[in-house]
């Protein structure tokens, strides 16, 4: 990636650990906040964890988020009121969405000859549409919530949802221009 992409992703990591460590959110999006942080800077700057390593670390948090979501048992909702079901979305998506980034980056760095002929390479060519797909549409969604949130003057979910979404696109465009290209 290059380094204006870096950047981006290390604003974007440390705004959104600020946001989540400084609120009141639960230890798991603290410590997820944290992780995400550590990886974009190792990243960015020494590359000691390889990426596979990240890819699995983020997607694990990523789930962990989303079944935060979840209702606890006898409720018939999730115990997040609605404006905070849709940051805890966005921040569990986006770690996934983000994790995805890395594999595809991981792949297109590593890609060999392909060795299963057209099929694979279908496969792959739709792999690589659905992950352009699904990072256009964590990018609009984040986009949604820092609009959202300006309206309702809400200063830390404004910062959050715009330093993930910056975070976001920094990791996805890269990954998916070689995705395509």
């Amino acid at each position: 990636m290059s380094e204006l992409a870096h950047g981006a992703m290390l604003v974007g990591a440390l705004g959104h650990a600020a946001c989540a460590t400084t609120g009141r959110r639960g230890r798991l999006d603290g410590v997820a906040s944290v992780v995400m942080l550590v990886a974009m800077t190792d990243m960015a700057l020494t590359g000691f964890v390889p990426e596979l390593a990240w890819t699995a670390v983020l997607a694990g948090f990523g789930i962990a988020l989303g079944t935060s979501l979840r209702p606890s048992r006898g409720s018939r909702g999730s115990d997040l009121p609605h404006e905070g079901r849709n940051h805890a979305l966005h921040r569990a998506l986006a770690f996934i969405v983000g994790a995805w980034a890395l594999a595809v980056a991981q792949g297109t760095a590593t890609a060999g000859a392909p060795l299963g002929g057209a099929h694979v390479h279908a496969g792959a060519a739709a792999g690589s549409l659905a992950f352009v797909t699904a990072a256009f549409a964590m990018t609009a969604f984040g986009g949604w919530l820092v609009v959202r949130e300006l309206r309702a003057r809400a200063i830390r979910g404004t910062a959050e949802a715009a330093s993930t979404t910056l975070m976001l696109a920094a990791m996805a465009v890269p990954s998916a221009l070689a995705a395509l290209g």
